[in-house]
């Protein structure tokens, strides 16, 4: 076999290699070795100047010879430019590469100096193309008076040290269309009130620390038009805030990993609508409350980790505007009885305790509104539905997602769903040992089902185990179980879409119950036909069978006939053949099913292993569907 050599490769591929090797010497062996081109570089978007490993003499000559051809066109355009530079080299030799980058209208644009200061190269100052510029490991000791970055949108610093916050500031005031910064590791030692960050809309601060008194407070006091900031393991407030500080458009505040001593009643966040608390700690006598009362327009509220409520008083009584909240990793230890969330139509949680003689029923009611709910736990969780009072109900809740909850028994689960009168949603991913041997779901209003029980180990039942469903207002199931060997079906004359993977031997209702189904996605290990004699699915319409099962030639046989519109055919083998039992022969129909010769138009069959079975099936398919119109058979890889 003939050996290929770059120039053999595609054009694409060849840029790609280029963009991506460490320069120099790759890319200069590289530039030798491929003749397809005269000059590469003039295609390649992406640069990176790593020094880290120059051995090959002079810096400005061996540049020359990567970027010879470049000085020739200028009408090349670079998308990113990386300076990594870890060796001694004079501010001349980084302006003539920045100027060659500039030339090429460089967008995006990165220094790594690894704590070396940085002459900042004059020639950015007339670069109306560059709207990213990435600091690492620089230091910076003066910023020209001339010195301007005037198109530059994005802006990272990276343990970055200024010489002063006067250099700090000098270097922000020469972005004036500033919109997005991310701070990391930078000491703010003085923040002056007199200069604005007028563009600057999105921050975010990461691990920075202040001198004295001063805070992210501070900062935000010169950032009028801020909506979204991100606080990270840095001071939010600080005593020296003594003047009213009002963040008008701030929409979104992200705080994660730190403590607050001090919430200023002076400070405000009017506009505020986005708020998520992260291992957020108080002392001092401050509380989430505390800061829910400077955001008074507050919908979506994130709390993890952070202590919500406590034993002295509940801290959510300022938060009437809230209209999605998610508590996770957390304990709730009090709920006073006329504390209200009376907007609250969003509640997921996740990981939640209660303890003393709190629980999920006396906390639901505190939202009398609420539309969707979410419950999770975890393994080590304890029951999250002892028992539901014959006060309780959830007279507004559409949406239901319970996601491994813990029952203290069938009663308390039936109960929940029968409190839910005009319940729409219903998900239920079940755990291994949630205490239930038989959900019964009886949800008159319920549109939408999705049923998981195939996760984890479980021990042998040989009593009837599994879930009877009377929702004859459902549109669209979806049903994976490999643990039941109980399943009762009540028709179900609106279901229209139905994925469904069961092992267990059904009831005859289960798929006979489908009467209305267009689009129906089926894996069924039982070797008998899962429905009535007789049954017709007269609306499907699209049918994907799965043939992991030992009968599933027979059963697409039994499909193609009570289906005389289907158009769409789908074979699949998701699972792999995980039946026991001998291949059940295929048994070619005596007469050809309608929908084959009248509608179906697309077929296709994913993991085709080409046995005799499959072939024979295959064969019969292409041969008798007449109005086919496309056929995609893939191999099993």
């Amino acid at each position: 076999m003939e050996e290929l050599s770059i120039n053999d490769l595609p054009d694409d591929l060849i840029l790609k290699i280029f963009s991506s090797l460490p320069f120099f010497k790759e890319n200069v062996a590289t530039h030798l070795l491929t003749k397809r081109w005269e000059d590469p570089w003039k295609l390649v978007p992406d640069f990176m100047f790593d020094d880290s490993d120059n051995t090959c003499g002079s810096f400005v000559r061996i540049m020359s010879f990567v970027y010879g051809s470049l000085l020739f066109d200028k009408s090349q355009t670079l998308e990113r430019f990386h300076l990594k530079i870890n060796c001694d080299h004079s501010a001349s030799d980084i302006n003539f590469l920045v100027k060659l980058a500039v030339n090429r209208s460089v967008r995006k644009l990165r220094f790594q100096t690894f704590g070396k200061t940085l002459d900042l190269p004059s020639c950015l100052s007339t670069c109306v193309t560059l709207k990213s510029l990435i600091l690492h490991e620089v230091r910076i000791k003066v910023v020209p008076s001339c010195f301007r970055l005037p198109s530059l949108k994005s802006l990272h610093l990276f343990s970055v040290k200024f010489s002063g916050f006067e250099t700090l500031k000098s270097f922000l005031q020469s972005c004036p269309d500033l919109e997005y910064l991310v701070v990391k590791n930078v000491l703010f030692k003085t923040v002056l009130p007199r200069f604005l960050l007028s563009s600057l809309k999105s921050m975010q601060l990461l691990s920075c620390s202040f001198w004295k008194n001063e805070s992210v407070a501070s900062l935000l006091r010169i950032c009028p038009v801020l909506e979204h900031l991100v606080v990270n393991q840095t001071q939010m407030f600080s005593s020296n805030v003594t003047t009213s500080i009002t963040c008008r458009a701030l929409k979104t505040l992200i705080l994660r990993d730190l403590c607050i001593t001090l919430v200023p009643p002076s400070f405000c966040m009017p506009s505020l609508k986005t708020m998520h608390l992260l291992s957020v700690t108080f002392s001092g006598g401050e509380s989430v409350e505390s800061l829910l009362r400077i955001c008074p327009n507050l919908e979506d509220l994130v709390v993890n980790k952070t202590e919500v409520f406590d034993s002295n008083e509940c801290t959510m009584s300022s938060c009437g505007t809230l209209k999605r909240l998610t508590l996770s990793e957390l304990t709730i230890k009090v709920v006073l009885p006329w504390f209200r969330l009376p907007f609250l139509k969003d509640l997921d949680l996740l990981s939640v305790k209660f303890s003393g003689e709190e629980s999920i029923a006396s906390f639901l009611p505190i939202c009398p509104v609420l539309e969707y709910l979410a419950v999770e736990q975890t393994k080590d969780d304890s029951v999250m539905f002892e028992d539901v009072p014959v006060w309780f109900c959830l007279p507004s809740l559409k949406g239901l997602h319970l996601i491994s909850v813990i029952f203290s028994g069938d009663e308390s689960f039936a109960k929940l769903i029968q409190r839910c009168p005009v319940l729409e949603i219903l998900v239920i991913n079940r755990t291994r040992d949630d205490n239930v041997v038989m959900f019964n779901i009886d949800a008159p209003s319920l549109r939408s089902l999705s049923i998981d029980n195939s996760k984890g180990k479980r021990a042998y039942v040989e009593e009837n185990h599994g879930f009877v469903i009377n929702a004859p207002c459902l549109e669209k199931m979806d049903f994976k179980d490999t643990f039941s060997n109980f399943l009762v079906f009540e028709d179900m004359p609106e279901v229209t879409e139905a994925n469904i993977q069961v092992i267990c031997g059904q009831s005859e209702k289960f798929i006979g119950s489908l009467t209305s189904i267009r689009h129906l996605s089926l894996c069924s290990l039982s070797s008998e036909t899962p429905y009535p004699s007789g049954t017709t699915f007269p609306y499907l319409e699209h049918l994907e069978l799965c043939t992991c099962s030992a009968g599933w030639a027979n059963l697409l046989v039994c499909l193609l006939k009570d289906a005389p519109r289907l158009q769409y055919l789908k074979l699949k083998s998701e699972h792999g053949a995980r039946y026991n039992d001998p291949m059940i022969l295929w048994k070619e129909p005596t007469v050809v099913p309608e929908c084959l010769s009248t509608h179906l138009e697309i077929m296709e069959w994913r993991q085709y292993e080409d046995t005799e079975q499959e072939r024979n099936v295959a064969a019969y398919l292409l041969a008798n569907a007449t109005c086919l119109k496309m056929a995609n058979i893939i191999n099993k890889m």
